[in-house]
């Protein structure tokens, strides 16, 4: 039985929002809104790294006294299918992984999955 209540603890309000990313310092994300700090760290899958550019829109989780940065909207014109990942830049590089197991880097097809 303890197990819901620890879920129903951790998802009041204010402890996981939404902000608009205002600029970056070194590993912290800086971020506007109505909220008592402004910057946290931000935290990516294993092998992807990335800083996000400002404007974009940021998850903010709470754990304990750190905010913390776990994902950002995607602002990238890519369309995938269930299953499929993309790596992408702003600057309009992207890698993405297809399901068949061909992979496309920046619109150049290598391999055909067979």
């Amino acid at each position: 039985m303890w197990i819901p209540e620890k879920i129903a603890e951790t998802s009041r309000a204010g402890d996981v929002f939404t902000a608009n990313v205002t600029g970056t310092d070194g590993s912290l994300i800086r971020f506007g809104g109505d909220v008592r700090a402004s910057e946290a760290e931000a935290f990516f899958p294993y092998g992807v790294a990335s800083v996000p550019p400002e404007g974009v829109r940021a998850a903010v989780v709470r754990a304990g006294r750190t905010l913390v940065v776990p994902c950002c909207e995607c602002t990238a014109d890519i369309s995938l299918e269930a299953g499929e990942v993309a790596l992408y830049s702003s600057g309009g590089a992207s890698i993405i992984l297809k399901n068949d197991g061909s992979v496309v880097i920046n619109g150049r097809v290598f391999g055909t999955g067979e």
